[in-house]
């Protein structure tokens, strides 16, 4: 069940006591860690070393309150660094959401809160005793931040999935459920642990409630998605059919497809590392493992903390075992994948896992977490097959040492290569952030993925106006696309643009040509551009569109659509006008006049004539003999003069036209509206 409010308070359960930064169950204490797949490079000196240009020393430490952590963070378009975690301050019992954001240099951005720090009190169930702690954070290409965690009253039960949403400045954005936040209930204990934005926009949230795993789908305003799960929400147990048996959602991933996958633990008292992947619709995906879930056990006590997907489609999750980093890869069917250290998993002392971010890579694997109770900061980097690279800091580990007992809880990759880590540090438990040299020459700027799509008649006649649909797509899942520009360009034949619409920005026209600016594309979304033509001669039209933007596009291969059509002469056109205003004379014989577009004036003479007036405001005279005069879209007057001649001038309007027979009988077909005269 979803409730977009706070849940009354439960039942108390004696004197239960949730603290600040509790262990999550089953958790391997004061040891987690997180996954990147990192960027290619070979320029810069020392990878794994701390970057000096980074605050001087490659460390920054935030003090907010007492006791301060961070448990996420993600790195903005512009390079600017923000951080997700919570703020307690025990003189009031009460911790609230924290974020902070940084500048690449490591000084706070006084644009965000003013101090480079927010914090918000989640809850709203009174000034005190209130608990929250934000776990995850995911950024909108509209520059706002999405935040997930919990949030609890003191001595009773945890806890309430939380999503929250902040404009760029560090306020909370009203758009967003009114006060940008959202509570959900799934009527249990739950939290929301890890948090994704859909190319649509779409936020969806993965956690825990009960012995479940829990997955909410929210609309860009707040709202439940109710195409997901029938009310937005979804809960599946990961133990399946086994009795006695559950788990929890610690992490999530969004394939290109609309699957969720979703990482965490499954036992009773000994619990191993599961993976649950779900369908677009919130059902459970039975392709994956036959039954949509995988169950991997390293022989200790284990969850998975971070997963990510690769751009083959093959899936990592990073967990703890034991105290021991665990990583395993997996095919995209669920099954191990053989050429990740012969069985796929990986097993190196010291460490468990909580936040995964995916960059364009050669393959190499980033695992921060802690080198050991007291420990420092560690990353550790492993090559595409599982063997460790020694080529990162000192056999392949990496450290960051802020005087106290240092956890990694996020990292994640800069566009030049950079590895930035979250957490806790320092002797007062603050925020830290690390940032290491990755190793390598910086990597080109992020790039799109831009495609188009052509549509439009195969054959069409002259006088016909035919109309082309060109959609622009942007099919990166994580970069927005600016300076979005299709030029439409129609060769092969006499032919006019006479028009260029889009919703999604402007269009100018010149004779066979439809420019158009369409703005900034998020990921994942279409514009669409009808384009229409007006062709004067018979033979092959081609109709070819090509989009651009200010991103590089790697696969530009699909940057171009041609629609060719064949143009024929059904309506055996004699005198053919062009698509301006046009004045035609017709004949002593027999004529068959295409006006075409334009406002025109037709004198079609003498003879048996049959006129199409096209698109514009005509007058058309047909002059002696029996004529046949069809008006189009437009203001029309249709004047049949001598002979018996047969008038037309429906086009769906009324009262726009006339038709005046003239001498003779004459018969008159037209809206209801229009004037006639000297029609029967």
């Amino acid at each position: 069940m979803f409730t977009p409010h706070v849940r009354p308070a439960r039942q108390r359960h004696g004197n239960r006591r949730r603290r600040f930064f509790p262990a999550r169950a089953g958790a391997v204490a004061a040891s987690v860690l997180a996954l990147v797949l990192t960027l290619p490079g070979t320029a810069a000196a020392a990878p794994g070393g701390l970057d000096a240009t980074f605050s001087g020393d490659g460390k920054v430490l935030t003090s907010i309150a007492a006791d301060d952590r961070a448990n996420d963070l993600a790195v903005q378009p512009d390079g600017k660094i923000v951080s997700v975690g919570a703020s307690v301050d025990e003189s009031v019992a009460e911790s609230r959401f924290a974020l902070t954001r940084h500048h690449p240099d490591g000084t706070p951005d006084t644009d965000f809160g003013g101090d480079g720090t927010v914090t918000t009190a989640i809850n709203n169930m009174g000034p005190s005793l209130q608990w929250s702690e934000a776990h995850a954070v995911a950024l909108q290409a509209d520059g706002k931040i999405v935040v997930v965690g919990s949030s609890w009253r003191e001595f009773e039960d945890c806890c309430w999935f939380v999503v929250a949403r902040y404009n760029p400045d560090g306020t909370l954005d009203n758009t967003f459920s009114g006060d940008g936040r959202v509570f959900a209930d799934f009527d249990g204990p739950t939290e929301a642990l890890d948090v994704a934005v859909d190319p649509v926009g779409r936020i969806v949230a993965a956690g825990y409630s009960g012995g479940r795993m829990a997955v909410l789908r929210l609309t860009g305003n707040g709202t439940p998605d109710t195409t997901f799960g029938g009310d937005g929400t979804v809960t599946a147990n990961p133990a399946g059919p086994v009795l006695q048996e559950g788990g929890d959602g610690r992490a999530l991933a969004l394939q290109p497809d609309g699957k969720i996958v979703v990482g965490g633990q499954v036992g009773s008292t000994r619990f191993d590392f599961a993976l649950m992947r779900f369908n677009a619709d919130g059902g459970v995906d039975t392709s994956f493992d036959g039954d949509g879930i995988v169950r991997t056990d390293f022989g200790d006590y284990e969850s998975v903390e971070g997963i990510t997907l690769q751009p083959d489609g093959k899936i990592v999750a990073v967990g703890g075992s034991g105290g021991r980093f665990a990583l395993a890869r997996y095919l995209s069917n669920g099954a191990p994948d053989p050429t990740f250290d012969g069985n796929g998993r990986v097993i190196t002392t010291g460490g468990a896992a909580t936040d995964v971010v995916l960059q364009p890579s050669d393959g190499r694997i980033v695992v921060a977490g802690s080198n050991g109770p007291g420990g420092n900061f560690a990353v550790l980097r492993y090559n595409p097959d599982g063997g460790q690279d020694t080529g990162f800091g000192i056999g392949g580990l990496a450290t960051a040492d802020f005087g106290g007992g240092d956890t990694a809880n996020g990292v994640a990759l800069q566009r030049d290569g950079k590895i930035v880590a979250a957490g806790g540090g320092g002797a007062n438990n603050d925020f830290a952030l690390a940032r290491f040299e990755g190793g390598g020459s910086p990597p080109a700027p992020a790039g799109v993925d831009l495609s188009v799509t052509k549509s439009g008649p195969t054959t069409v006649s002259i006088g016909d106006r035919p109309t082309y649909t060109v959609r622009v797509t942007n099919n990166s899942t994580t970069t927005s696309a600016t300076n979005v520009s299709l030029t439409d360009t129609l060769t092969g034949v006499a032919v006019s643009v006479v028009s260029a619409t889009t919703g999604s920005g402007t269009c100018t026209t010149t004779a066979t040509t439809a420019s158009c600016s369409l703005g900034t594309l998020a990921p994942g979304t279409t514009a669409t551009v009808t384009v229409a033509a007006e062709p004067r001669a018979t033979g092959t039209l081609t109709d070819r569109a090509t989009v651009t933007a200010a991103q590089a596009d790697p696969g530009s291969g699909n940057n171009t659509a041609t629609a060719t059509t064949t143009v024929d002469n059904a309506r055996g056109c004699t005198r053919i006008g062009t698509s301006g205003n046009d004045t035609i004379t017709g004949t002593s014989g027999n004529d068959v006049i295409c006006a075409l577009g334009g406002d025109d004036t037709v004198n079609a003479g003498n003879g048996n004539d049959t006129v199409h007036g096209g698109y514009g405001n005509d007058r058309i005279d047909g002059g002696s003999g029996n004529d046949t005069l069809t008006a189009g879209p437009g203001n029309d007057n249709l004047i049949g003069n001598s002979g018996s001649d047969n008038l037309n001038t429906v086009d769906n309007v009324s009262g726009n036209d006339t038709a005046n027979g003239g001498l003779n009988t004459d018969t008159c077909t037209t809206d209801a509206g229009d004037t006639r005269l000297s029609c029967p």
